[in-house]
């Protein structure tokens, strides 16, 4: 009976010693694999407060001086609606199509200046189309090429009004040119039709041409 007992408490101290080793060797090699954490964060350096535009670190050096422009714009007392439907063609046209900058597919770019009620339905569009191929870059790792806007040539600026929900609203028919800084077969030819509720002005519709 004793040598029972012994045997027991033997078996029950060699397990415990077993268990104790697998958990030291366990949170060992926990430490020694690091879980790589994403590196490829954005900032925000810069704010337009009463419109809700933002500029980020990783904006184009285009984007960040018409950035510029439009704040300067809306400084003003009196704004002048042409000119700022012009500079925010050019950041929403801007931010839209250069993807190099963009962390993921899921990353989509110019939503600050899109009706807020069309929002989800844009991004998922552009979820199906243009974004759909755009690799992860959470890391830096990504090596694939993708359109860096190299400018936006605003041709033509109409008067217009758009009815939404049966009420009109006034606003612009933009046409633009898009460059890029290689020709990686994106739209080059757009018109925007942009409305203005209050003293904002939103993109409401893209048409390539």
């Amino acid at each position: 009976m004793k040598n029972k007992n012994k045997k027991i408490i033997i078996i029950s101290i060699t397990l415990i010693l077993i268990i104790i080793i697998s958990i030291m060797v366990g949170c060992s090699f926990l430490k020694e694999t690091k879980v790589e954490e994403p590196t490829n964060k954005v900032e925000v350096v810069d704010k337009i407060e009463a419109f809700g535009y933002q500029l980020e670190d990783r904006d184009t050096e285009i984007y960040k001086a018409t950035f510029l422009e439009l704040k300067n714009v809306l400084a003003s007392s009196e704004v002048n609606d042409e000119e700022y439907a012009q500079l925010l063609s050019k950041l929403f046209l801007i931010d839209l199509y250069t993807l190099d900058n963009k962390i993921s597919k899921y990353d989509v770019g110019a939503l600050d200046f899109i009706y807020e009620t069309e929002q989800e339905k844009f991004k998922n569009k552009l979820l199906d189309t243009m974004y759909k191929l755009v690799l992860d870059n959470s890391n830096h790792k990504r090596e694939q090429e993708l359109p860096i806007v190299k400018d936006v040539l605003i041709n033509k600026v109409e008067n217009t009004e758009y009815k939404k929900n049966n009420v009109s609203f006034k606003g612009y028919k933009v046409w633009a040119d898009i460059q890029y800084e290689k020709d990686l077969g994106y739209d080059k030819k757009v018109v925007l039709t942009i409305l203005k509720e209050e003293n904002k002005l939103f993109v409401v519709n893209l048409s390539v041409l």
